[in-house]
């Protein structure tokens, strides 16, 4: 199904029946990443996924959007289907989008699964990157190969860069890496679980840690041996979790 947001076409899906759930994935994923955790939550809820714009079948954001763009994707979603205070999932980027949307619009979402949450990223630089921005890039020798050395600079030291898998969000994703969201935990009044993978590399456990102690009313799980990529891995083992967590 599609629907029109901010002069968009965002492409989403809906099933099940009971109170609804939302269920958003990552950078870099579509509605099919969350859908097998989708499939086992439809037969208490009814769930809606969505592509974040840029992924899956809906339209790309604009460049200048950071993660109020995509907040604001959502609040329109759900305001135009009709939905009262829906429970919220969110892996990676898409809990970073809830947590904004929580500390922003309390009223607008019910309780809160964030997993594995990027609400704030280190900002390391390599020392190639280094020599990276020293390049003149604007010199009339440079300017013309500039695009091909960039490329063959991700593939070399960062072969595995959101920046090298989808190049048409890279103004987007400079921006939302930028962006800390530290400030807002705190601002959250919702009932919220907190899911971490022990060997999580992408998100450190540390994180999960910080994030249960700033939310007050947050409960923490940490998943033994499980990396970044938990929920779509082990759908069962999450839902286990979320399931009691949502009942009470």
């Amino acid at each position: 199904m599609y629907t029109r947001i901010l002069n968009r076409k965002i492409h989403y899906k809906k099933f099940g029946s009971g109170k609804p759930i939302l269920l958003v994935h990552g950078w870099g994923g579509n509605i099919y990443s969350l859908h097998r955790l989708a499939t086992i939550a439809s037969k208490q809820h009814t769930v809606y996924l969505i592509d974040l714009p840029g992924f899956g079948k809906s339209d790309n954001p604009a460049h200048h959007w950071g993660i109020e763009g995509y907040a604001l994707v959502l609040r329109e979603f759900i305001q135009k289907q009709k939905l009262s205070k829906p429970y919220f999932f969110g892996h990676a980027f898409g809990s970073e989008i809830g947590l904004y949307l929580a500390s922003h619009y309390p009223q607008i979402l019910g309780k809160l699964i964030f997993c594995c949450s990027t609400f704030r990223r280190e900002n390391r630089v390599s020392k190639p990157a280094q020599l990276m921005k020293i390049l003149p890039r604007d010199h009339w020798l440079i300017r013309p190969i500039y695009p091909l050395v960039k490329k063959l600079y991700y593939r070399l030291f960062h072969k595995d860069s959101d920046l090298l898998k989808h190049p048409h969000l890279e103004k987007n994703f400079r921006k939302i890496i930028s962006q800390d969201l530290t400030s807002d935990l705190q601002k959250i009044t919702n009932d919220t679980l907190v899911l971490w993978g022990e060997n999580d590399i992408c998100t450190p456990v540390i994180l999960g840690y910080e994030m249960h102690k700033k939310i007050s009313h947050s409960y923490l799980h940490i998943f033994p041996e499980m990396g970044h990529d938990f929920p779509i891995q082990e759908p069962h083992a999450v839902w286990k979790e979320i399931k009691p967590f949502l009942l009470n």
